[in-house]
């Protein structure tokens, strides 16, 4: 069948089973999709290879995948599934999943020239008694936008090996990279939590401590947000590298903004409120980009254009008060230097390859391929109950 330069296929797997019978369903359905993004993206081939050829890359690799076997044994059972169903080897799967510490800081000092382009996400917040969304640009990698997937995860695995993590049972749905844990993007869990991450830029990493990817992970087996502030924390254990995590309860209808920074026995992090607004004169709205709003201290790297640009034109637009104005801030391109709906340019490398929106009060997710502003209608709409 012909296809038409507009269409776009965004594949949805459910899958339940053992941590390891789950990642090789992964890695088998969607192997030719990870391995032609390993192999297409400029980023993956010339970078992430090049510092696994070294004995200094190397020695890092095998101190975070200790880390990550001491923190988290049950998900990198899930890697070395995803690495056996799609025919590729553990070590490469799981560079993709420290890949965040490796771009951001550990090849950052040989590469200055690409500074400025620093990949990142757009979230916007409306709460008020009568609409509740948690909405979200996730940018990345181009090379992610045609090989990306959605999982519906169903893990069943009384005893596990486990360390900071311990549930028999866990069942959420997101967007996942090709080859990497799901967790690191968008999607909900059978607790009615409803998650999107974005990247925050430190300009150190605690080297040995678990992945941002591991931990992200782990978030989708939290219960409440205190479980998520737990898991986040990770006491003993840390965190390699810093992120955002942006929050909504279907059952509490709450939401929350958490900053979290890099640590090596336990990560700081700053709670955010995000308040229901009952006055319908006030602004209503929360934005969220890839630097450190509130938790302070925090050294973070250069290159940071794109994130402030985007802040500050999302400041300059009408406050939003309905999910059309929501999706009209994330497809926004007045800036043509550094958008917020992001496309591939000399300024910016980073594209938007898909746009969630949660709504909160209708329990439905719509997933866009194309600018949310302009598309007529998402790619995908789907309830979020899990139970």
């Amino acid at each position: 069948m012909a296809s038409s330069n507009n269409s776009h296929i965004l594949p949805l797997l459910f899958t339940r089973g053992t941590h390891y019978e789950v990642g090789y369903s992964i890695g088998s359905v969607f192997k030719d999709r990870i391995r032609k993004y390993f192999h297409s993206s400029s980023h993956v081939q010339s970078r992430l290879l090049r510092f696994y050829d070294t004995q200094w890359g190397r020695d890092i690799f095998a101190e975070y995948l200790v880390g990550g076997e001491n923190c988290f044994p049950q998900y990198l059972t899930e890697i070395r599934g995803i690495a056996d169903g799609c025919g590729m080897s553990f070590e490469h799967i799981f560079l993709l999943n420290i890949s965040k510490e490796v771009y951001n800081v550990h090849l950052a000092e040989m590469e200055a020239k690409l500074l400025n382009h620093v990949h990142g996400c757009s979230t916007v917040f409306l709460n008020r008694p009568d609409i509740k969304i948690l909405a979200h640009n996730e940018d990345c990698d181009p090379a992610i936008r045609p090989y990306g997937y959605l999982v519906n995860v169903n893990v069943i695995e009384p005893g596990a090996k486990s360390g900071t993590v311990k549930c028999n049972e866990e069942h959420f749905f997101a967007f996942s990279y090709p080859g990497t844990l799901p967790g690191n993007a968008f999607g909900c869990n059978k607790h009615g939590l409803i998650f999107s991450i974005n990247s925050l830029s430190a300009k150190n990493a605690c080297l040995g401590s678990p992945t941002r990817y591991l931990i992200n992970r782990a978030l989708m087996s939290a219960s409440s947000v205190d479980e998520v502030i737990r898991i986040a924390r990770n006491h003993d254990y840390g965190s390699a590298y810093g992120y955002n995590i942006n929050l909504a309860s279907l059952n509490k209808k709450e939401m929350w903004s958490i900053e979290v920074a890099p640590g090596k026995t336990e990560c700081p992090l700053e709670v955010t409120n995000i308040d229901e607004q009952h006055d319908v004169n006030k602004p209503c709205h929360y934005f969220h980009f890839n630097h450190y709003q509130h938790l302070k201290g925090i050294e973070e790297r250069s290159g940071l254009n794109s994130t402030f640009a985007r802040a500050k034109r999302a400041e300059q637009i009408a406050p939003p008060r309905n999910v059309k104005e929501v999706k009209t801030i994330l497809g926004d391109t007045q800036n043509s230097n550094y958008p917020i709906f992001r496309r591939p340019s000399t300024t910016d490398d980073a594209t938007t390859v898909y746009t969630g929106v949660f709504d909160i009060l209708q329990e439905t997710v719509e997933v866009y391929a194309e600018n949310p502003n302009t598309s007529c209608e998402p790619l995908v709409k789907l309830p979020l109950s899990l139970k």
